[in-house]
């Protein structure tokens, strides 16, 4: 039970990042993002690279309101039982079949967010053409290659 519900949230933590990935659509120094032009690699700069048509724009654009719309009831119950579990919580108290209930409940949140998630990934997926398909593939893995690259001189680093 316990290794089932520790693979639920490490999954919901993974597509939460997808989905912030995607989310972040800022155009350079966009005072709302707080990010500075140039640096924002995310996933509006794949969209830009990959020359989505007007059309495949508006799509995304129809997609992402109704993940937003799908998305916020969920967020607002996820936002509401962390603070239960703050109270439950509060100055070490532990009451571990009340803790467990509350755990269960959010990991059945975070599926709802996964599947949410990986849904409007899937429509989004749809409107591309084989071309922009392969090209997002090929971006994707250099740009995990980066990632790799960058943990190792971290790791590097460290170690020093």
């Amino acid at each position: 039970m316990k290794k089932a519900l520790i693979a639920i949230l490490a999954l919901a933590v993974l597509a939460a990042g997808v989905i912030f990935a995607v989310g972040q659509t800022a155009s350079k120094g966009d005072k709302r993002s707080g990010r500075r032009g140039g640096h924002h690699r995310g996933a509006g700069m794949a969209f830009r690279a990959i020359g989505l048509t007007d059309d495949q724009k508006a799509k995304l654009k129809e997609f992402r309101a109704a993940s937003r719309t799908n998305i916020k009831p969920i967020r607002e119950a996820m936002k509401a039982s962390r603070e239960k579990m703050r109270t439950l919580t509060a100055n070490g108290a532990f009451d571990e079949a009340r803790v467990t209930a509350l755990a269960n409940e959010q990991a059945g949140l975070q599926a709802k967010l996964i599947v949410e998630r990986q849904r409007m990934k899937s429509q989004i997926f749809a409107i591309l053409t084989d071309e922009q398909k392969v090209k997002l593939a090929e971006m994707k893995a250099k740009a995990g290659e980066r990632r790799k690259e960058r943990r190792a001189a971290k790791a590097e680093k460290v170690s020093d």
